[in-house]
This record gives structure tokens, C-alpha cells and sequence, in this order.
């Protein structure tokens, strides 16, 4: 068990709900919430529709709650389409540092399992724990590598993320822990190649994570074995998915350090590198009331990475139009917010936002480039058509955990999201199940408020 995937595993093994700090179980409990809202707020979109037509027809096994279904369908169909609703609308949570987002991939096969396995709540909170320590562990030793040859953390890490959560919650022990997540690795998918076309592939990162997460950690119960050395072997998982990784991060401050509380939160529906720009346009519109109109030109300054990855102006689908900067900001002008609404068809072809877009352009900067990863900033610069220029710097885009925003923010977010398909007195209910997640016999006593009656 020396080997760096025999620390991790257990590591995970060892975590205990009583040994928990207390604003390490607040923190899960927010990420619970804040996945299940961005989950909410997707069922609705095409590719959700999608995913939980098909998880209906595969399983219709009575196990776990197909978000805003009408029942219980299989336990592995049901965390791919909810994890795949949780990612459709570009507002889950992430980890900067591990450039991913670990919520779809871990809350959607947890919950899953647990409701299969009539887990109790308190249950939940360690299992939620684990996944984003190993989502965000894994990740960060391998990035930026690993992203710049063209891979989705949410997909790779996500499943061993999953596994983790899952193994977990089936209680497994050292070894089988390792072949979890040896496993897990064998697994690993996700391609960024939907850039190109703005098709829908990203969201099945999520989906098939969070699925592919349970199954692993189901084998490795059953006695399946995988590679105990999946990471750091010489045909793992670094070696083939990154050019350099740091061994150290995985282990550095192990239990001491907690990555679920380097999650942020999304205030925007798009791609967090735009974040940042989109306050610093925001800033400026309102502090200076501007018009639209009288826009001449502007122009966003960000580290390299953003720069190159949210540039694109060929925007004709929900998806490329929350992977551009430029489309994002030119609704942030016209609308002051970057929410679900902005990313409709009907918007997507609004000629105003076109002129816009043209109208801006996005740029490398070298000293903003060195503050990544411990700051991700972008510097906002608009000249009016009567001269004046305005400009704005934002270093960490809301939500943070620098600045996470004011205490109702993440509430007031959850309440908008769920609005989409539930009633006031139904939201709340949930919103008070998450706060008493742990005095919970049956995680079914929450799920069972996520169906559509």
C-alpha cells in the first residue's frame, strides 16, 4: 500500500463523517445543493431530454431517482442522465486548480447509490468528501498538461472521483479501494474535441463519470481487481493522459487540507475562463451606465489558457455560444447577466449580439499568466464611440472561494434554478433536507422531492 494510488485509497478509506471539520460538512452539503440546482435547471434542455428518455428505456429497475422523473430507473442510468442535466447549462461547480468540475461527476453517483442501497445521510457527506478530494488531488498534479493535450478533466478525473465517493459509500477496504480506482482509470474518457462543432459530448463527460465511477467501485466489491499503481505505473494513467505531473500534489497535506473547500461556485451559464471577464464587463457597464450602442470596441485581456479556449466567435449552438467570451460578454452588455435565458435560440440569433461580438477581441497577458493557477483574472477595456475608455480588473471571478459571495447568494441561486420545474413550498422542502442531510434514515427521504408529481 506505499504506492500513490495505495495513499490515496486510503486516504478515502479513512474518512469518517465524526472526524470531519464542520465547515468541511457545510461545504459538502452548499456542493449537494448547488448540483442538484444546476441539475434541476438542465433537465429541461435537449440533451437532457435526451439522456433521460434513454436511461428510461434501458433500466427500469427500481433503484435510484432519475432527477425530475417520474420514478426510480437503474442505479447506473440514473447517475449518467442526472449527471449529464447537472452539466447542460455550464452552472456547476469546479476546482480551479484541478481545472474540472467535480460536483456532476460525484453528486449524481453518489446519490445514486446511496438511494439503492437505503444509505442514511450522514453517510452521504463522507462519500461527497472523498470524490472531490480525489477529483481535485488527481487533477491538479496532472494540469496543465493534461488539458492542453486536449482532455476533460470533468470526464478523466471525474471517474476516478466517482469511484472514490462510491467506494466509499459501499465501505471498502484498502485493496479494494485501489482496484477501484485502478479500475476507475481504465475508464477514463473525455475528448474536447466538441469544440470544433459545439456538439454535446462535453455533457456526457459528466454523465459517464458518474456511472462509470459506480461501476468501478461495484466491481472492485464483488473482488474485480485493478491496477494498484493506475497513477504513477509507467503505462498509467499520467503517463498516457499528461506530459508532466506532480506526484507531490496527490499527497501533499492529505487530511490536513481539505479540496472540496477550493470548490467555486458559477454566478454565470458559461465556461468558468470567461468568468472573470464577464465580471470585470459587468463592473464597467454598471459603474459607468453604459449603453450598448454606444460601444465602440472591446477588449479582454486574460491568461493564455483563457484566452485561446473561450476566443471563438463561430457561435450557433446553446453549447459554442457558452464557450465564447465574446458572445458571453456581448449579452453581459446588452442584458447586464449571463444566465440560462442568454443562451436560448432566440438570443443565439439576435443581430444586436452579433455586431457585438464583432466588436470584441480577446487577448493573451504574460502577468496574468503568472498568477495561474492561484488567481485566474481578466482585465476588461471599453472605448466608446465618443472616446472614453473605461477599463476594469478582476482577479478571482465570484464565487471563489476567496469571494464566494454573500451568504444568501448560493440560496438565491439554488431558488432561482429549481424554479425551472418546482414550486416555492417544494423548494424549500429540499433546501431543508440538504440543511439536515445527516439526521436522514434514507437518502429516499430527500430523493423522493426531486420527482415530478
Amino acid at each position: 500500500m506505499e504506492s500513490l494510488t495505495g495513499n490515496l485509497a486510503k486516504f478515502i478509506v479513512s474518512l469518517n463523517y465524526k472526524n470531519l471539520p464542520e465547515e468541511v460538512i457545510l461545504k459538502a452539503k452548499h456542493c449537494l445543493m448547488d448540483t442538484i440546482g444546476a441539475a434541476l435547471a438542465g433537465s429541461k434542455t435537449p440533451e437532457a431530454l435526451i439522456a433521460k428518455r434513454l436511461a428510461e428505456k434501458l433500466n427500469q429497475k427500481k433503484e435510484a431517482t432519475l432527477f425530475t422523473g417520474r420514478g426510480k430507473i437503474g442505479c447506473l442510468e440514473a447517475a449518467m442522465a442526472n449527471g449529464i442535466m447537472a452539466h447542460a447549462l455550464e452552472l456547476d461547480d469546479g476546482n480551479r486548480f484541478a481545472q474540472g468540475h467535480p460536483g456532476i461527476t460525484v453528486i449524481p453517483a453518489v446519490v445514486a447509490l446511496a438511494e439503492k442501497g437505503k444509505i442514511k445521510g450522514k453517510d452521504l457527506i463522507p462519500a461527497i468528501v472523498a470524490g472531490y478530494e480525489v477529483f481535485g488531488r488527481i487533477g491538479a498534479a496532472g494540469n496543465p498538461s493534461h488539458f492542453n493535450r486536449g482532455f476533460h478533466t470533468t470526464g478523466t478525473c471525474g471517474t476516478f472521483a466517482a469511484a472514490a465517493g462510491a467506494g466509499r459509500l459501499l465501505k471498502l477496504d484498502d485493496r479494494k479501494m485501489v482496484s477501484a480506482l485502478g479500475i476507475a482509470g481504465s475508464q477514463a474518457a473525455g475528448l474536447f474535441a466538441f469544440m470544433a462543432d459545439g456538439t454535446m459530448t462535453k455533457v456526457l463527460h459528466a454523465g459517464k463519470a458518474a456511472q462509470n465511477g459506480i461501476l468501478s467501485a461495484l466491481l472492485a466489491k464483488e473482488g474485480f481487481t485493478g491496477p494498484s499503481t493506475v497513477l504513477e505505473d509507467e503505462r498509467g494513467f499520467y503517463k498516457a493522459f499528461a506530459d508532466t505531473f506532480n506526484p507531490q500534489r496527490i499527497l501533499d497535506g492529505l487530511g490536513e487540507r481539505y479540496e472540496i473547500m477550493n470548490t467555486y461556485v458559477k454566478f454565470h451559464a458559461s465556461c468558468r475562463h470567461s468568468h472573470p471577464a464577464i465580471d470585470a464587463i459587468l463592473d464597467i457597464r454598471k459603474s459607468h451606465s453604459i449603453q450598448p450602442e454606444e460601444v465602440e470596441k472591446v477588449n479582454f485581456y486574460t491568461y493564455t489558457i483563457a484566452a485561446k479556449f473561450v476566443d471563438g466567435k463561430e457561435v450557433q449552438t446553446p453549447l459554442s455560444g457558452r464557450m465564447s467570451l465574446p458572445y458571453s460578454a456581448s449579452v453581459a452588455l446588452l442584458d447586464g447577466r449571463v444566465g440560462p435565458e442568454e443562451f436560448k435560440p432566440k438570443k443565439l440569433k439576435d443581430e444586436r449580439v452579433r455586431i457585438l461580438m464583432d466588436r470584441i477581441d480577446v487577448f493573451p497577458d504574460q502577468e496574468l499568466d503568472k498568477m495561474v493557477p492561484e488567481h485566474r483574472g481578466a482585465r476588461a477595456e471599453v472605448i466608446l464611440k465618443d472616446g472614453r475608455k473605461f477599463t476594469s480588473e478582476v482577479l478571482d471571478a465570484k464565487g471563489e472561494p476567496e469571494i464566494p459571495g454573500s451568504g444568501s447568494d448560493l440560496y438565491d441561486k439554488f431558488r432561482l434554478l429549481a424554479r425551472v420545474v418546482f414550486k416555492e413550498e417544494r423548494i424549500e422542502k429540499i433546501i431543508e433536507k440538504i440543511h439536515c442531510l445527516e439526521k436522514i434514515g434514507d437518502i429516499s427521504e430527500f430523493t423522493r422531492l426531486l420527482l415530478v408529481r
